[in-house]
């Protein structure tokens, strides 16, 4: 398992790319994509030299989005995100060491369809697993 992004929630992805851009020089490396099944549209941020962690910015669709009252409430650095080799058992490793599963797994569009889920870890914070091609 290693780290594989963070994400930051925005209520405008055009302002918080260009804000990346000029305090962090950090550019994006796809397309802002809307992804219906998560209820968002998300943009991969990353430096020109491609060593730093990326940062996935991500906008709600409508008020339905998990992500809508989150931005509400004025938060902005939404989740950690790692990669795992299968999002099954890293779930079920999760819930033995007294994690909530908070959706998933279900296909990001973002990556190619690959399943992503949330969990909320004993700790009081969000985390993505992101199941290896």
């Amino acid at each position: 398992m290693r780290i594989h992004h963070i994400g930051i929630a925005s209520e405008n992805l055009e302002r918080s790319i260009r804000n990346h851009e000029a305090l962090f020089n950090m550019h994006p490396v796809t397309d802002i994509v809307e992804d219906p099944v998560q209820k968002v549209s998300v943009v991969m941020l990353s430096d020109t030299e491609g060593k730093g962690v990326p940062i996935e910015l991500i906008s709600p669709l409508d008020d339905e989005s998990p992500v809508s009252n989150i931005v509400k409430k004025g938060i902005r650095l939404y989740h950690l995100c790692f990669t795992v080799k299968n999002i099954e058992s890293a779930l079920k490793k999760a819930r033995e060491a007294g994690a909530l599963v908070i959706s998933g797994p279900s296909p990001a569009k973002l990556y190619g369809g690959r399943k992503i889920a949330f969990i909320y870890t004993p700790d009081g914070y969000l985390v993505e697993f992101l199941e290896e091609s």
